[in-house]
């Protein structure tokens, strides 16, 4: 690629495509590029008030390419486009990049060879007279005399030679062509586009840096707030960008064309009147707030873009684009000037419009999901005492000392709602407003008579920032009462406080794995409806109270057999019934029962490349080990059971624990396995071992569980062709769940990160951290390795971002595979 594309700038453009609408999408019905013309391009309606275009030169396809724009979008697109890409990717702390140089530099290059075209836009070569004129553009020269047998071309010039290839100039016909004395001859038209308004509206905006611009290309090349105020004035509908073009005007504009670019795609200007969020009967509170008459559009335009560093445009953007039915209640009485100063309170000396996102967004989320009672006021989840609270707990931290050195109560459902919004422009993913709106997810979803208690509300809060990434649990199944909140709260701190570091890491990959599995199958539907609350109860419960290996064995074995009771497997269940129920419900019709089976081989493929034991031998060994510490002779029988354990081999260390410590840069720790790999029941069924031999064997065995059910959950969440899996056989035992392995990680309930990637001497890469968010981790996996199936997977992380892009803007559509090279 000629530039890297940042991730941020990337995810921009994507939030740009779609709030443009419909103005980029691939089923407009304006010419392509492909049959694109010299000829002026008839203007839509929708695309400027005057029908005035520039010509851009050269083949469009190369200047698209080299632009970074979808060679479908229609010509009225093309500078729009060409203002975004520009603004996103041209500009990096005050001075142009790479991409914005070389675009440039296209340009100009350009508009050289089409001085070398004749009157049909036809670059024409018949000798070597000509070709002397043209090559030194090209940036060639021979390295011998022209027209010679075996003469080729050299660079003379590299960045023109590097202009000349990237654009897709014939430079290999146009030597051979010569060299056989055949004249050459290349179209090379320039395509007449569309420009918003007249062009002497923008280049008369050339500041002093830019005086002397030649059109409204050079100044969409050089000029950031031109490409932010053009892109915005293309993503409003005519009769508002007609309006703001006279009033306030352009020059007006320019002055807070981020401001607009980021908070004005939902303006509306309707008959000389601001159409404002809450409709008629607000207008007169914005005209209160905002210093001017929405039906003086200039004015009231150019106050809301202009007044408090952008954050009333920020605010009236988040309201415009709630439903009129939130839109009304928000701006009732004195209701949206006092949100508003809640709102910009939070941030005195901050800008709305600093970076590359639009800061509005948490504000958003809250006016959206945002629920009332029947007497039109806030709905308190739980009730004010709880929010009271968390306010309070919130004082200390430095977002919210403002809050509360103003006095600040939480004493009503509209101090609640003027909290949250201030809490709205506060930077942290664990305040009041993220508890908020889970609260409000788990809350939306359930049955009136069943909403969520004041006692529950308490208790997620406490415990948001330790188990926040769970509780979606509880959102996407609303089934699950307040007493199973309590419970698997209970059950999670239980687990949290066992003092042995292994034994709490095993418990952990337990617990969390049958929770896992349990999700599963109640998304599936193989869990009834009715039987998801005590199911659910009945897979927590048995880990209340693990004090010892042998105790966890049981609780996980317990957990899960009251899981596939539920997802009605039968009561003597093995690892194929299992498997069988992961690969989901039976299927009636033949091509169902083949995917079906499909499913079930995949998931046994991870099972056995991860060389896991089986859920059969190791409740073999565990029960016929119980029975011999009561007199059973079992011996024989276990023996092989007891083998299977060994079939696992960890590779051979290359490093010393020396040299592991000198070259690591992380704390890397392989002791899970380096236990299993040293576990050998076989003397203690030989002998027999005494009774308390016996059952500290069984509860060996609880590692390799963990292992078995973590290594379920990661065969059923493996993405499609995913090779890691395959491939590296420690990597389900090495999940660090203690979070021990590196250090300053706390968040053992937060969502896994891969560790150790490049670090030879660490022992791997694995992933540390909970289940959580567990099938995202493995994908994001896949990406940053080189896999036997897919040599392509480095590259994976910076490629998706730009499919996505392309899925919005189908930039490839129709390309040769020669031009995609």
């Amino acid at each position: 690629m000629r530039h890297a594309l940042r991730p941020l700038a990337v995810f921009v453009l994507v939030f740009g495509c779609f709030v443009r609408g419909s103005a980029a999408q691939p089923g407009n019905s304006a010419s392509t590029p492909s049959s694109a013309s010299s000829a002026a391009v008839p203007l839509e309606p929708s695309a400027a008030p005057t029908p005035e275009t520039i010509v851009i030169p050269g083949p469009l396809r190369s200047f698209l390419r080299m632009a970074g724009i979808s060679q479908q979008i229609p010509n009225q697109d093309v500078l729009p486009m060409l203002a975004r890409n520009v603004a996103l990717w041209g500009h990096e702390t005050g001075r142009e990049t790479e991409f914005l140089i070389l675009l440039s530099r296209y340009v100009e290059f350009a508009r050289e060879l089409e001085s070398q075209a004749g009157p049909d836009s036809t670059i024409r070569v018949a000798d070597c007279a000509d070709a002397a004129r043209l090559l030194p553009v090209l940036g060639y020269q021979f390295e011998e005399s022209c027209g010679t047998k075996g003469a080729s071309l050299i660079t003379g010039n590299a960045e023109r030679a590097f202009l000349t290839l990237d654009s897709g100039f014939p430079l290999t016909t146009l030597e051979e062509d010569l060299e056989n004395h055949v004249p050459f001859s290349y179209a090379f038209p320039g395509t007449a586009v569309p420009v918003l308004f007249h062009q002497s509206d923008w280049v008369g905006l050339a500041g002093s840096k830019h005086k002397g611009a030649g059109d409204i290309l050079d100044m969409l090349l050089h000029d950031a707030d031109v490409d932010r105020l053009y892109s915005a004035m293309w993503r409003l509908d005519p009769e508002t960008r007609g309006a703001l073009v006279r009033a306030p005007g352009l020059r007006r504009l320019l002055t807070v064309a981020s401001t607009v670019d980021f908070y004005g795609s939902q303006l509306s200007i309707r008959s000389g009147q601001v159409t404002v969020p809450g409709g008629a009967g607000a207008e007169k509170a914005w005209a209160d707030l905002v210093g001017a008459n929405p039906s003086e559009p200039g004015e009231f335009v150019w106050h809301l873009f202009e007044r408090d560093r952008g954050w009333i445009a920020a605010y009236f953007d988040a309201l415009a684009r709630v439903s009129p039915a939130q839109q009304a209640l928000l701006a009732q009485g004195p209701r949206l000037r006092t949100l508003y100063n809640a709102y910009r309170s939070a941030v005195p000396n901050q800008y709305s419009y600093a970076g590359v996102f639009p800061r509005n967004s948490e504000l958003l989320l809250l006016f959206t999901r945002l629920q009332w009672d029947s007497n039109g006021e806030p709905l308190v989840l739980g009730d004010l005492g709880v929010w009271k609270s968390i306010f309070d707990e919130q004082k200390k931290t430095a977002g919210f000392r403002d809050w509360s050195r103003h006095g600040q109560s939480i004493d009503s459902p509209d101090r609640l709602l003027e909290g949250l919004v201030f809490a709205s422009n506060v930077e942290t993913d664990i305040g009041p407003l993220q508890i908020y709106l889970s609260l409000s997810a788990i809350d939306a979803g359930r049955e009136p008579g069943n909403r969520l208690s004041a006692a529950a509300a308490r208790l997620l809060a406490a415990n948001f920032v330790r188990f926040n990434y769970w509780f979606s649990i509880f959102a996407e199944f609303p089934a699950l009462d307040d007493n199973s909140i309590a419970n698997f709260i209970a059950a999670a701190d239980s687990v949290d406080k066992i003092p042995n570091q292994s034994l709490r890491a095993n418990a952990l990959g337990s617990f969390q794995a049958d929770i896992g599995l349990w999700q599963i199958f109640a998304r599936q539907g193989q869990i009834p409806a009715k039987r998801l609350n005590a199911s659910w109860q009945e897979a927590i419960h048995p880990f209340a109270a693990v004090a010892s290996s042998l105790q966890l064995f049981d609780a996980a074995r317990g957990s899960l057999g009251a899981i596939v009771a539920a997802a009605g497997g039968s009561s003597g269940f093995g690892q194929d019934q299992i498997v069988d129920l992961l690969a989901g419900p039976p299927q009636t019709t033949p091509e169902g029962r083949r995917v079906h089976q499909a499913l079930v081989h995949r998931i046994e493929a991870v099972l056995e490349d991860q060389r896991l034991v089986s859920l059969d031998t190791l409740y073999g060994l565990y029960d016929g080990l119980n029975q011999l510490a009561h007199g059973a002779h079992i011996g024989d029988n276990l023996l092989l059971l007891a083998g299977d354990l060994r079939e696992f081999e960890l590779p051979r260390p290359i490093f010393t624990e020396g040299e592991k410590t000198s070259w690591s840069p992380v704390i890397y720790t392989n002791r899970h396995a380096e236990l299993q790999i040293r576990t050998d029941l076989t003397s203690v069924i030989r002998t027999p071992g005494t009774p308390a031999q016996l059952e500290a064997a069984r509860g060996r065995l609880a590692p390799f569980l963990r292992d078995t059910l973590v290594g379920l959950n990661y065969a059923y969440y493996e993405p499609p062709g995913a090779q890691v899996l395959h491939s590296n056989p420690l990597f389900v035992r090495s999940h660090d769940f203690s979070t021990v392995s590196v250090q300053g990680i706390q968040e053992i309930w937060g969502p896994p990160e891969l560790i150790g990637i490049g670090v030879t001497a660490g022992g791997g890469a694995y992933l540390m951290g909970s289940l959580a968010d567990l099938p995202y981790a493995l994908a994001s996996v896949e990406q940053d390795f080189i896999a036997p199936g897919n040599v392509q997977a480095l590259i994976w992380k910076e490629t998706v971002p730009q499919l996505l892009v392309d899925a919005i803007i189908p930039r490839w559509w129709n390309i040769s595979p020669a031009e995609m090279h």
